[in-house]
């Protein structure tokens, strides 16, 4: 009876802990494609990082070029035409670059609102993680209680058990002497 109590009761436990374990699973495949998402979003503001900076020294590149062209053209006034035009098409290419390097800005700025994005969605993840873990704690505590109401009524069956026992060799007993009785009464008559 004992045994059939046990395997009554892992069973409802296992049945009542199954959803639990699956959102464990499900909540951890989350977190890892989560983290997935993060590591490929700080290899992309790497990248962009180094580009920004490959821009940079290509523009202090150009602005070195610019000041070369500027004292040349102070030096040679015969090639002054040719020089403003190059100098023209410097300043288009420094426009074009600026205009480049504010837009890896604006694009750095939406990767850092989407890092902050995934952040709070890894703390919320965080939030509910410890919020399975409260439920997997509150079902531990409830796990104690059913054993105790387990062990509570296998003592009650225990005497319940007892008592019957006792009430059914009363009843053999008196049994036996009513049997012993009729025994009697039948050796008294006459045959």
């Amino acid at each position: 009876m004992s045994q059939e109590l046990k395997e009554l009761l892992r069973s409802v436990l296992q049945e009542e802990l199954k959803p639990v374990h699956e959102r464990l699973e499900r909540l951890e495949g989350t977190v890892g494609h989560i983290r997935q998402d993060v590591s490929h979003l700080q290899q992309d503001v790497s990248q962009l990082q180094k580009e920004v900076t490959q821009l940079q020294q290509g523009q202090r590149t150009l602005e070195t070029t610019v000041s070369q062209i500027q004292k040349d053209v102070a030096q040679l006034q015969e090639g002054q035409k040719a020089l403003q035009r190059d100098v023209a098409r410097l300043q288009e290419g420094q426009r074009a670059l600026e205009t480049t390097v504010s837009e890896i800005q604006k694009d750095i700025a939406q990767l850092q609102q989407g890092q902050q994005k995934l952040e709070n969605e890894m703390a919320d993840v965080k939030q509910t993680q410890e919020r399975i873990l409260e439920e997997l704690r509150i079902s531990k505590n409830n796990q104690a209680l059913i054993l105790n109401d387990v062990t509570n009524i296998r003592k009650s069956v225990d005497v319940t058990v007892s008592y019957l026992q006792r009430r059914s060799d009363v009843m053999f007993d008196k049994l036996i002497d009513h049997e012993k009785e009729i025994l009697n009464l039948k050796s008294r008559m006459p045959n």
